[in-house]
């Protein structure tokens, strides 16, 4: 009896049929991975070898006047003495200047009473012109070496008369280590890139093409859920992305092993130690990181190109996700950064990273387990996004990044509209460039000044698109009086993010404790302005001008496009995002994913303006008056709490969060 198949396989066996149909993708998925590779690798192997031989076996001319005979014939002494060593081959020519013209080397010589005054002259343009003046200062040099010892001699004294000092440095790399940052680097940046491009084809193929085919709205009348629609779809994808990840990784390892045999002499001369045993031993390792990121970008790319109508509008959408992917992957080019915990939490650095601890074969097993399983959690939260996304009908027939209201002219603008997601994101990245020219302009002069203008542009910024865009105040930014029941739960909600937020904090200050004194340094000399001041510019102004920015702009706008629970995700991690810290950015989305649900729960944005304020408010206390809140309260100034605090702040945390959800109730939470 044959098995029923489910509506998920049936779904996916007819994504992978529509893909394979477009011989593009076949090409990038399996040709550009097994040519790529071998092609750079060992064609840059037989070029940089047949080179080396071409300059062994070619003979290079050194011209010089007649009269400077004698001279030339001492140094010729030299060369023939050194040549087989050297590995040189030059000829003496007399000649005039017609010879540097035929991009040769010319060599005058002008003789003064102790020194021998020699000129070179030759075309840096031209490679043969280079080399035979590398060999000729290689000759000159032993040639001056000599006639200084004869001097020597000749006035008893020694050579070492005239080096008091012998300076040696030694370095203390490894070949491994070298051999790591010359080609892991690049090597983990060609692969994720090669997996990028391998996701790419496909995922334009299940979303964009089926709005091109016409086939998306017949899909959507079909008897299954968005979420196994969307679900198939990712699947179908992520096979031809680790497919593409897949012969990547034996691409790379065939040409490696090329690379190694064929410069296995050179090798054994450097005393590099390749273990075999020891790469055939992180290959299942690899692999599956390799899956996992294939998963990872598979989502991201469709993320992107869900929103194009287009095949063109698909690629610029993908093109700046691309930048940032490889600019993330050239992280591990830079000889300081190498792979441990933080870095291991960073998506698409770890893996970058990972390949080139592989090859400086210090790979630790236990790291590598941590980047599979955060770059499956951010794989899995990226599908959700996907899902939610999928989900409306805005977002997949009428709204796109490419739906601006803000170029159009305000009288053409009809009142009371909802921002779309290109507003919004266009709007995002305004504020972020206005904040990195115009606030650390400012910023330079003093930091007060820095942080003043960062918050006059925050609070600007939406004040002007709900003016210019003729947003309902009270629809997107939520400017309602709330009811008594459901702030008393915000509150309660937010002392149990606290104490969440406190323990995340003292988990990240372990594994970055130079983000303390980073932290100490931004924040100095702000403490010294009198408290009125902070007040007003790190504790009000922020309150009020991100609280209109986050969760009233992005979030007032994106339940209603994309659903309360994607808009509370989305605009927290750019909230987080915006503070610009690393140990920062987790900590402070939790607290703006408490203030978004407060929003939606309460239906106004006051009560997060408030909490948002008793939050700075404190933090600002704690920096300025440290002793005093220690002595009273020492629990809330340690940068890192302890087994026994970071349990019973856990356990507060969580009882007051499911206490304050259960005060808030439903709330305001269906949406118009």
């Amino acid at each position: 009896m044959r098995r029923k198949k489910s509506v998920i396989e049936i779904l996916c066996l007819k994504e992978i049929k529509d893909i394979l149909r477009d011989k593009k993708t076949l090409v990038i998925m399996v040709l550009v991975p097994l040519l790529l590779y071998p092609a750079m690798i060992m064609g840059l192997t037989l070029f940089l070898s047949q080179m080396g031989k071409n300059q062994l076996e070619s003979t290079y001319y050194v011209v010089y006047d007649k009269k400077d005979e004698s001279l030339v014939q001492e140094i010729r002494k030299v060369y023939e003495e050194i040549k087989e060593e050297e590995e040189l081959s030059l000829e003496f020519l007399t000649g005039d200047t017609s010879f540097l013209e035929e991009k040769k080397t010319e060599l005058f010589i002008k003789e003064e009473k102790h020194t021998t005054e020699i000129r070179i002259e030759y075309n840096s343009t031209n490679q043969d012109s280079s080399l035979a003046h590398s060999q000729v200062k290689k000759v000159l040099g032993a040639y001056e070496a000599q006639l200084l010892e004869q001097r020597l001699r000749e006035r008893g004294l020694e050579k070492e008369f005239f080096t008091p000092i012998v300076l040696e440095s030694k370095d203390e790399a490894t070949h491994s280590q070298t051999l790591s940052l010359s080609l892991g680097g690049s090597l983990g940046m060609l692969l994720i890139t090669t997996i990028m491009t391998g996701a790419f084809y496909p995922t334009i193929d299940v979303t964009t093409g089926e709005k091109e085919r016409g086939t998306l709205e017949t899909l959507l009348t079909l008897p299954v859920s968005n979420f196994q629609m969307i679900l198939s779809k990712f699947m179908a994808v992520s096979l031809f992305a680790g497919i593409s990840a897949l012969l990547s990784i034996l691409s790379i390892g065939g040409s490696l092993a090329f690379l190694f045999g064929s410069l296995a002499k050179e090798l054994e001369e450097t005393a590099l130690e390749i273990d075999v045993t020891y790469f055939l031993s992180c290959l299942p390792l690899l692999l599956v990181v390799v899956l996992v990121t294939a998963l990872l970008l598979a989502a991201v790319s469709m993320c992107f190109c869900i929103f194009a109508k287009s095949f063109k509008e698909a690629n610029n959408y993908f093109t700046p996700v691309m930048l940032v992917i490889m600019f993330a992957s050239m992280v591990s080019m830079l000889p300081s950064v190498e792979l441990e915990l933080k870095t291991a939490l960073i998506p698409i650095v770890n893996v970058s990273l990972l390949i080139k601890a592989v090859i400086a074969q210090n790979l630790s097993f236990s790291l590598a387990m941590v980047i599979i399983f955060v770059n499956l959690a951010y794989s899995i939260l990226t599908v959700w996004v996907l899902a939610k996304i999928y989900s409306s009908e805005n977002v997949l027939f009428q709204d796109g990044f490419q739906s601006f209201n803000l170029f159009e002219k305000r009288s053409r603008i009809k009142p009371n509209t909802i921002p779309k997601t290109g507003d919004l994101l266009l709007a995002t990245a305004v504020l972020l460039l206005l904040l990195l020219y115009l606030g650390l302009a400012a910023g330079a002069r003093s930091q007060m000044a820095g942080a003043l203008v960062n918050q006059l542009l925050i609070l600007s910024l939406p004040l002007f698109l709900g003016w210019y865009m003729k947003l309902e105040v009270k629809t997107v930014f939520s400017c309602n009086l709330p009811k008594a029941k459901p702030v008393t739960g915000a509150v309660v909600l937010y002392v149990g993010t606290y104490s969440l937020v406190m323990v995340l904090s003292s988990f990240l200050m372990g594994l970055m404790p130079e983000s303390t004194g980073n932290m100490e340094a931004v924040y100095g000399e702000l403490l010294a302005y009198p408290l009125p001041l902070l007040l007003l510019v790190m504790a009000f102004m922020p309150a009020v001008g991100e609280e209109l920015f986050f969760r009233g702009l992005l979030f007032g706008s994106w339940k209603y496009r994309l659903g309360p629970l994607a808009a509370m995700v989305i605009s927290s991690l750019i909230f987080g995002g915006f503070h610009m810290s690393l140990v920062k950015l987790l900590p402070t989305a939790m607290l703006g994913l408490c203030f978004s649900y407060v929003v939606w729960k309460t239906g106004s944005i006051y009560p997060s303006m408030i909490l948002h304020f008793m939050n700075n408010l404190l933090a600002l206390m704690m920096m300025k008056y440290e002793e005093e809140i220690g002595g009273f309260l020492p629990i809330l100034v340690k940068a890192e709490l302890e087994g026994g605090e970071l349990l019973w702040m856990t356990a507060i945390g969580t009882v007051c969060i499911a206490a304050g959800i259960l005060v808030m109730g439903k709330g305001k939470e269906t949406l118009k």
